[in-house]
């Protein structure tokens, strides 16, 4: 919009953002003006001039009723707490721990989801009929594993938490392996963790209820004959994921939580050999806009490395790298955000502590 103006303007003067000249006090406020040549002038200074006691250089009340506010909490953070207020443990009373550990009863529609209605038939550790038990036999079975010394020694320099290695590992063996059944609990590309009854009693278990855990298989999920990128017309066949043989999951960071740890399928060309990665930008690009849609990855920073974004936080980044490009802004919003959900999880577990029956805080 300034580049485009035509407006009136003295040569070398700053643009106000409609083409109009910005404000300078050393010419446009009579008393500043007078007062580089040694004059005094008796009056107001401009109403957009700084030394303008009032407006201070705005003519905005919202901006001044701010300034007012930003100066008392300035002065409330300078001054010294006193010796009685400091370690003090007045709004920790007792009235306000007994209603933040207030025993309550547990929800009645937990776990009620048709996800899980389809592992009944198929499922042989347990002889219930309703999807709750189904959703509580996989808590139960991954727990067990963070239980086990040889798993956690396993999987001790993972980069994703222990408790979600130990759900995706029972993912693996109750569903993905049976393709049908991973059509039908896969939601597009995504499962979630999730509730169950005795959540509460694990706090691994509780961190991850939630929790996305997709699976980036065009072929089983969506039906799509993927082409190689680098031969025309070559066809992509379906090798093995990246949790199968290494038990490693691909990170998709976000600002709106801890970031998703993806199952994502290998792919190898049956002409040249070639093996890529199906949440690669290049097949991302090649993907209809239905299919594209299931992964919030934007395709042009889907590049080949250790990790990704998703979409809401590259919409961000990029009108912060434009403007003041500051890398380090960028992942301090990432690892905020991971940081705020953790802090929530620890705060929603312990409280849960005198909610649940045989619940362990």
């Amino acid at each position: 919009m300034q580049a485009d103006s035509h407006g009136k303007h003295k040569a070398g003067a700053q643009l106000a953002l409609f083409g109009r000249v910005a404000f300078d006090p050393l010419t446009d406020c009579e008393v500043c003006k007078g007062r580089l040549v040694g004059r005094e002038v008796h009056r107001a200074h401009h109403k957009l001039c700084a030394n303008n006691r009032r407006t201070q250089g705005t003519v905005s009340e919202v901006t001044l009723k701010q300034k007012k506010i930003d100066e008392n909490l300035k002065k409330h953070f300078s001054t010294p707490l006193a010796p009685e207020e400091r370690a003090s443990s007045r709004c920790l009373t007792k009235e306000a721990r007994e209603a933040f550990f207030a025993i309550r009863n547990p929800p009645s529609n937990i776990a009620k989801t048709s996800t899980w209605k389809v592992l009944v038939s198929s499922t042989t550790t347990t002889t219930a009929t309703d999807d709750t038990s189904i959703a509580e036999t996989f808590c139960k079975e991954a727990t067990a594993k963070l239980h086990n010394k040889a798993f956690v020694d396993r999987h001790a320099d993972g980069r994703a938490p222990l408790a979600v290695l130990a759900f995706a590992s029972v993912v693996v063996e109750k569903i993905v392996r049976d393709k049908g059944q991973t059509f039908q609990c896969f939601k597009d590309l995504t499962l979630h963790v999730p509730p169950s009854k005795d959540m509460h009693n694990d706090p691994h278990h509780h961190s991850i209820v939630g929790q996305k855990l997709p699976l980036v298989d065009w072929t089983t999920l969506f039906g799509l004959d993927m082409q190689c990128p680098g031969c025309d017309g070559a066809k992509l066949v379906n090798d093995r994921t990246n949790f199968s043989k290494n038990k490693l999951l691909f990170p998709a960071f976000g600002i709106d939580g801890p970031p998703s740890w993806c199952m994502v399928m290998s792919m190898r060309c049956t002409c040249c050999c070639q093996r890529c990665w199906a949440n690669n930008g290049r097949i991302l690009n090649k993907l209809p806009a239905h299919a594209a849609t299931a992964h919030p990855v934007e395709s042009k920073h889907a590049l080949p490395k250790r990790c990704h974004m998703s979409k809401e936080a590259t919409a961000v980044f990029d009108i912060l790298m434009t403007t003041c490009g500051n890398g380090n802004l960028c992942s301090q919003l990432l690892h905020n955000a991971t940081n705020r959900a953790h802090v929530e999880r620890v705060t929603s577990h312990r409280s849960c502590g005198q909610s649940f029956p045989g619940s362990v805080a």
